[in-house]
């Protein structure tokens, strides 16, 4: 299992200090990512390289994410490490857009026609279940 240590202390902020414990294909996985967005692989590459479905690695990926390192990605781009603050903040700001974009869909679907009907439907479960109480 690859280990990274990680510490930073930015204006006040403090980042963890541990270490990041990689399964073993996360740590394969992690090796054939390069550094740099011009470098970028793509997700099938990498599914065939490792032979394994593409699920896979968007899994791995995801949990490598979550442990903290510094991997970006683009539609058509593919997968990389961030090689300077540029890239990094490039790829935060695309994702805060793209989230931004999800939750006003979101937003919007629940006023739907259909959200109404749901509404009313679990107020009326709701009630009945509160009359089956006081009962």
């Amino acid at each position: 299992m690859a280990k990274i240590q990680m510490t930073l202390n930015i204006n006040g902020v403090l980042f963890p200090n541990q270490r990041v414990k990689l399964s073993e294909f996360e740590a394969k996985v992690y090796k054939l990512i390069p550094v740099g967005k011009e470098n970028a692989v793509s997700l099938a590459y990498l599914a065939k390289t490792l032979n394994v479905d593409t699920r896979t690695i968007v899994s791995a990926v995801r949990k490598m994410r979550l442990k903290s390192l510094d991997i970006g990605s683009g539609r058509d781009v593919g997968y990389y490490r961030f090689k300077d603050p540029q890239e990094y903040l490039e790829y935060m700001n695309r994702v805060a857009k793209e989230n931004s974009e999800r939750d006003r869909i979101y937003q919007a679907m629940k006023r739907t026609p259909m959200a109404q009907k749901v509404t009313v439907v679990t107020n009326n479960l709701k009630e009945n279940k509160h009359e089956e109480i006081s009962n």
